[in-house]
């Protein structure tokens, strides 16, 4: 995309933003849309130009990506620079991390509803009630995500052909 700087920047700043909106580091957002939109891996150094960054913070947002799969370090033959591309299922990947930070509220929900069923109070009670509301408003909402992510994996499947 180094051919239209425009179309690149603005895409590399909405990113940031729409990163930044889900309370993630604005970095993170310009490094993953700046490989989703390169055909061909990026070098560290490469990200640290396009982006106008320091190489520090690029490669510790880097590997945190990597360790969320959202992007993955590529070799390229001849050179023993690091690389980087977007995950091939980014999407998909950012989606089931998120569905696994969800199903956290499943987890705490059990926990107190656990303990407040063992007081014996109005308020116990009441606790214990709006815990297996929340466990079950999580558990279907993962069994919805489930569902969608199976979806997208035949719509992504369109794409690959």
């Amino acid at each position: 995309m180094d051919s239209h700087p425009e179309l690149t920047n603005n895409i590399i700043a909405d990113f940031a933003e729409a990163y930044s909106n889900f309370g993630l580091n604005p970095l993170m957002g310009r490094i993953v849309a700046l490989l989703i939109i390169s055909k061909d891996p990026q070098s560290l150094d490469d990200i640290t130009e396009k982006l106008e960054m320091s190489k520090g913070p690029i490669s510790q947002i880097c590997g945190r990506l990597k360790e969320r799969n959202l992007i993955e370090k590529v070799w390229v033959p001849g050179d023993r620079k690091d690389y980087y591309k977007a995950a091939d299922d980014i999407f998909g990947q950012a989606f089931e991390n998120q569905k696994a930070k969800m199903f956290r509220n499943v987890e705490i929900a059990e926990k107190y509803a656990d303990i407040a069923n063992k007081i014996k109070t109005e308020e116990g009670k009441y606790a214990f009630k709006r815990m297996k509301e929340m466990q079950a408003f999580y558990e279907l909402m993962d069994e919805y995500n489930e569902k969608f992510l199976n979806e997208w994996s035949k719509k992504l499947a369109e794409f690959r052909e």
